[in-house]
């Protein structure tokens, strides 16, 4: 047989047997909620150690995917022990402890309580938007 079929047959085995096993690119999928069940929108979401920073859609979910390395270069999410952090304006920050494996990993939904303000505490300020016309794409800026 040709040797490049050969290869050809052992790579797509072994990626047979690491999509079977749950190989392939992790990333982490979740659900934020409040104490009655309802989505909890824009809730910033982050991990130790650190992954990407998200912000949860109108419907709770959110998904990590990569992370900046020393050079700040996208990679992919290694296989291990991470925490998840969660925090919203008006809700008690909470942190969830997750073992990442390998493939995609769903956390079961996430619940916040809500918290009042103190007096003296402000929102934090939003995110602004720097917005490039070349190519349609915007870089996140931090707010005053």
């Amino acid at each position: 047989m040709n040797m490049h079929y050969m290869r050809a047959i052992c790579a797509g085995l072994c990626l047979s047997v690491l999509a079977a096993c749950g190989g392939g690119p992790i990333s982490l999928t979740g659900r934020v909620l409040d104490q009655k069940g309802a989505p909890v929108a824009k809730a910033e979401v982050f991990t130790e150690p650190e992954t990407d920073v998200v912000m949860t859609n109108n419907r709770g979910f959110f998904t990590l995917r990569q992370r900046l390395n020393d050079s700040g270069e996208a990679e992919a999410i290694k296989s291990g022990d991470y925490k998840i952090k969660v925090r919203k304006f008006g809700f008690n920050d909470a942190a969830f402890a997750v073992k990442i494996q390998g493939g995609p990993t769903k956390v079961p939904d996430l619940v916040l309580s809500p918290r009042t303000p103190d007096i003296n505490e402000t929102a934090p300020d939003p995110t602004l938007e720097k917005v490039f016309q070349n190519d349609d794409m915007s870089t996140p800026v931090q707010g005053n």
